[in-house]
């Protein structure tokens, strides 16, 4: 690096670590409360970096920056007179959280990714700067409805407040910088501050300070080259998506949080593939919503996000696999209903076996997973009936299969919950795999 380079490096270290007793001072000064001091922090932190097009003209010096200033702050996080000394800004709150160590490789991750295009990078920087730190404090201060995320939990105030603050910090540098007119501006902030609420909501342990900008920056980047109709229908499928979740969870299992994952998963899918690929999911999700409320489960489970991220697994192989022209359309999508059809078929017989006054027999369940979750991808394919016939009768013999496999595995497995939410996901992966014999 040149002197100028290491000179802004040394500037913004300078700036990072005088700041850190700074603001710990001024909190205790006004009685402020640990989380706004965090906060504070975070905000301060971020604003420097939002500089950084027009500080840096290479990703170099920011990716030094970040590891000169990762290193010191994992240190206060390891040692304890560091952490109730100088870090006790950063670590006064009692939740554990790695925000501060992921903030600056994020930053710089997202510098490398934009190549020099400043919108790219400063959107996502705000976003994780001010949205993030604006609902934390307003879900701290002003926060009554709590729902739960991860190990804990936030407020639908704060989220909706992160949501508000999120599309400012989109439309608005979009619009006076005149990147995009008014229209597109408003549309792209809409589903970017919606999108960014959702994947805070379903971050825990400071993970939100690494999924939002980098997620943010993919999204932006798929979004600012649409036309405003191809706009206007992302916004609608989003919308109709979340409805259908919020209607829904009053009689779900899921937590609020696992809620949220459950529209970033079904609109994941819509928008990388098409709005076919969404079909299976949204069908397991009705089921689950009607077995649910029929069988008044509600409260008697507790499902999180590791059940959304099992069907992930499931299904975003196939999807991200049409992206990248790996597979045609066609045979993604068989591969993705028949991994909706094993998941419904694994967690009808799971379901039946915990209440003793219902039969659990996996022949059952494979035909509803097959007809509810399956049928709705496959029907979009009749053009290929005729082909259909051996993948469709490997795939039902796979499910029956897994679902058994299943029930052994369950029966007998003593580790941690999240482990067999990865098993159900892997094995409804491999039941899925005969979708190949359609090429």
């Amino acid at each position: 690096m040149n002197s100028g380079e290491w000179l802004a490096v040394a500037g913004v270290l300078a700036g990072l670590f005088l700041g850190l007793p700074l603001i710990r001072l001024l909190a205790r000064r006004i009685g402020a409360s640990p989380e706004v001091a965090r906060k504070s922090i975070h905000v301060a932190m971020g604003l420097s970096c939002a500089a950084f097009p027009w500080v840096f003209e290479r990703a170099l010096p920011v990716w030094t920056l970040a590891a000169i200033a990762t290193v010191p702050l994992g240190l206060i996080r390891i040692f304890p007179a560091l952490r109730n000394g100088v870090g006790s800004a950063l670590h006064g709150i009692e939740r554990p959280s790695y925000g501060e160590v992921l903030f600056a490789p994020a930053v710089a991750a997202v510098f490398s990714l934009a190549k020099g295009d400043a919108y790219l990078y400063l959107i996502p920087v705000l976003i994780l700067t001010i949205a993030d730190a604006a609902g934390a404090l307003v879900g701290t201060r002003w926060g009554k409805r709590r729902y739960g995320s991860g190990e804990g939990f936030k407020t639908v105030e704060g989220s909706i407040f992160f949501c508000l603050t999120a599309f400012l910090c989109g439309f608005l540098p979009l619009y006076l910088g005149c990147r995009v007119d008014v229209m597109h501006a408003l549309w792209i902030g809409l589903i970017l501050g919606i999108l960014a609420m959702m994947a805070e909501g379903i971050s825990d342990r400071g993970f939100d300070n690494l999924v939002l900008p980098v997620g943010c920056f993919f999204m932006l980047q798929k979004l600012l080259p649409l036309e405003i109709p191809s706009l206007a229908g992302r916004f609608v499928v989003l919308g109709l998506l979340l409805v259908l979740v919020l209607v829904g969870s009053r009689w779900s299992t899921l937590s609020g949080g696992a809620l949220l994952g459950s529209v970033l998963l079904g609109y994941g899918c819509a928008v990388i593939a098409d709005w076919r690929f969404a079909l299976p999911p949204v069908a397991v999700f009705v089921c689950h919503v009607v077995t649910t409320r029929k069988h008044c489960l509600t409260g008697k489970f507790d499902h999180r996000l590791d059940a959304v991220l099992s069907h992930t697994i499931a299904c975003l192989p196939w999807v991200i696999a049409t992206e990248f022209g790996l597979v045609p359309i066609s045979v993604a999508l068989a591969g993705v209903s028949f991994a909706m059809g094993a998941q419904l078929s694994i967690l009808d017989t799971a379901t039946r076996t915990w209440m003793p006054h219902l039969v659990a027999t996996p022949v059952r369940s494979v035909a509803k997973g097959f007809l509810v979750a399956s049928l709705p991808g496959l029907v979009w394919l009749w053009p290929e009936s005729v082909r259909l016939l051996v993948p469709v009768a490997v795939a039902l013999a796979f499910m029956w299969a897994v679902t058994l496999l299943f029930q052994k595995i369950h029966s007998n497995y003593s580790g941690h919950v999240t482990g067999l939410w990865i098993i159900k996901g892997l094995l409804a992966l491999a039941a899925s795999t005969p979708a190949f014999f359609l090429l």
